[in-house]
């Protein structure tokens, strides 16, 4: 039995303390008996549907009808201790990034931070700004070698670098829409009317 298991079995035992339901108006006593000893032992409603041959669904109303203990919540798994657990690591938009709990720049759900970025941080031996930017090389962004890594002080700077040279390639509904923005009047933050860009 895993250590979830064992945890999750010990805390339904303490909440079905002192439970005693009664069972003398159900249809079939035996099975309604069954299902009250293996919620005592820490088994989910799927799983108890499973071996009774009865839903999900006809579980959880079977508890609501008898008053059972909430086990909804009760001693849920560690993220690492559910079935679909994959090491921490996931892919998200090409990058790699792996869960570290506790880290102060990780995502909102899961705090998972990208692979590159606990890469640099492990070389340079602090965290990262979030205005940093890490670079892959040779432009593969899974390469999350320490020597196919950069660190750029900011996005801009990161861009001057990498775009040095290069020459857009703007579609030709790209180069309208940028030509009708340069036409128009905008006026700025301080009431300031910029003129249009004359055509040429």
């Amino acid at each position: 039995m895993t250590d979830f298991r064992q945890r999750r079995a010990e805390a339904c035992k303490t909440a079905f303390e002192g439970f005693e339901p009664d069972f003398s108006s159900a249809r079939n006593k035996e099975l309604a008996q069954a299902i009250f000893e293996m919620a005592k032992e820490g088994y989910f409603s799927k799983e108890i549907a499973e071996k009774t041959g009865k839903t999900p669904k006809a579980i959880q109303k079977f508890f609501r009808r008898y008053r059972f203990p909430n086990l909804h919540n009760i001693e849920m798994p560690k993220m690492e201790e559910m079935h679909n657990w994959k090491g921490g690591t996931k892919l998200m938009k090409g990058y790699l990034y792996r869960r570290v709990p506790n880290h102060p720049n990780g995502t909102k759900h899961g705090n998972y931070v990208a692979e590159h970025r606990l890469v640099v941080e492990k070389k340079i031996g602090r965290y990262l700004l979030p205005t940093e930017v890490v670079d892959h090389i040779d432009g593969d962004i899974q390469n999350n070698s320490p020597d196919n890594l950069r660190v750029f002080q900011s996005n801009g700077e990161h861009l001057r670098h990498t775009l040095a040279g290069r020459c857009p390639n703007w579609s030709e509904d790209g180069k309208a829409s940028l030509d009708y923005a340069r036409r128009q009047s905008r006026r700025t933050w301080k009431g300031r009317v910029i003129q249009p860009t004359p055509a040429e």
